[in-house]
Parts: C-alpha cells; sequence; structure tokens
C-alpha cells in the first residue's frame, strides 16, 4: 500500500506540473501573440495617414519584442513592413518634391535654359526613380513575395500561418487596389514624359523665345500654339 500510494503521489505530482507546465506555455503564446499584435497595431497607428514619420518607423521595425518563434514572425513581418513602407516613403519624395512642380516656370526658363541641362538630368532621373518604385511597391503586394519573408526565415507551419494571418490585408489585396496604385504612378510618368517634351520643344526653338517678367514669350504664333498644345494635355490628365 505504502508503495502504491508513493507511486501515485509520484504520478499526481508529475500530472500536475504537466499541467502547471502546459499552461504556462499557452499563457506564454498568448503573451507572445498579443505583444506582436500591438506592434503592429502600433505600426498601423504610425502609418494609417499615409504622412507618416520614417524615423520613428524604422524604429518600431528594428525592434524585436517577441521571442522564440513568435520573434521569428515579428522579425520577418516587421522586415516586410520595413522595405514596404521605405519603398512608399521613396515615392512619396519623389512626388512631394517642390521642383516638381516648377520645371515648367518662367524662372526655371531663365536659370536654365535655353539648354536646361539640369532640368533633363532631373526629369530622367525621377522617370527612373518612379519606375523602379512602381516595381518594387508592386513586387511587394505579390503573395509569393510576402511569403518570401518568412520562408527565409522558418519552415514552421504554425509561424508561417501566423505570419500570414498578421498580413492578411497585404496578402489579400484587390487587383483593382493595385490597379489604383498603378495608374496613380503612371498618371504622373505621363505628366513627366509631356514636361519633357515641353523642354525638348523649348531647346529645339532656343532662338525663338524669350523670358519678360515670369511670361515666356515666342517669335511666331505657330510656335505658341504649339506651347499651349503641350500645356493642355497637361491640364486634361
Amino acid at each position: 500500500m505504502k508503495k502504491g500510494g508513493k507511486i501515485a503521489i509520484i504520478i499526481g505530482v508529475i500530472v500536475l506540473i504537466i499541467a502547471i507546465a502546459g499552461g504556462y506555455f499557452f499563457i506564454n503564446d498568448q503573451t507572445q501573440k498579443a505583444k506582436i499584435m500591438e506592434e503592429f497595431s502600433q505600426i498601423e497607428e504610425l502609418t494609417k495617414s499615409g504622412d507618416f514619420n520614417m524615423d520613428a518607423l524604422n524604429e518600431k521595425t528594428s525592434t524585436i519584442v517577441a521571442t522564440g518563434k513568435y520573434g521569428t514572425v515579428e522579425k520577418a513581418a516587421k522586415n516586410y513592413a520595413s522595405d514596404l513602407f521605405n519603398t512608399a516613403y521613396e515615392i512619396r519624395t519623389v512626388l512631394e518634391d517642390e521642383k516638381l512642380a516648377k520645371l515648367l516656370t518662367a524662372n526655371n526658363y531663365k536659370e536654365d535654359g535655353p539648354e536646361f541641362t539640369e532640368t533633363k538630368k532631373y526629369l530622367s532621373e525621377t522617370k527612373q526613380k518612379l519606375e523602379d518604385g512602381k516595381t518594387q511597391m508592386l513586387s511587394y503586394l505579390e503573395e509569393g513575395k510576402i511569403n518570401s519573408y518568412i520562408e527565409a526565415e522558418t519552415k514552421d507551419s504554425y509561424s508561417i500561418e501566423l505570419y500570414r494571418q498578421l498580413l492578411r490585408e497585404d496578402i489579400e489585396i484587390s487587383d483593382k487596389e493595385k490597379n489604383e496604385l498603378e495608374q496613380s504612378i503612371e498618371k504622373v510618368q505621363s505628366m513627366l514624359k509631356i514636361e519633357e517634351e515641353v523642354i525638348d520643344f523649348l531647346i529645339e526653338n532656343k532662338d525663338q523665345w524669350r523670358i519678360q517678367g515670369d511670361q515666356i514669350l515666342f517669335n511666331s504664333n505657330s510656335l505658341v500654339v504649339k506651347y499651349n498644345g503641350f500645356l493642355t494635355k497637361l491640364r486634361i490628365l
């Protein structure tokens, strides 16, 4: 009896320890998941207006608060978020450049005309930045690209599924939304193409125009018509 009682006590202790340990791991799992969810809630708060502070966002995405497999999920998801928003920020920086709105002004014509060396260089670089940004941005919205961040870190199915839950909205973004993003950038690219045509027109006819005050004056009415035609194209974009 004593021997049997001793065994029963030991078994009872083992069962108790297993139950406590199981409870600990459950609580720990829930705590780790909650940490990650809170981190991405804060990232959403930082970026939801579109006018986000890149320094604050980089600080958030470079800090890992979870541990173990949850830390792996957090790291992969934050690496993805960092690349996505850095690309978006680069595009935004190009679009918000004040110089972009001043290319077809009398002041720029006076400063950089009639050869427009700096203007041509700026237009070329800006068009390339937008093309690269558009390509990168669209690639980050492809499911395979999104999944590649977690697949590079782990093969654990639970971790991959948790990662996909975190980024579900990015994974499930519609083709309509992707097309709207692409078209908005392409509209700016079309604008830049027309502006480049204007600059090329001014270079080609550099002896046929002059700046007077804040106006450009041409030596013939046909040139005025062509110049205004370019401006009309810009207005109807």
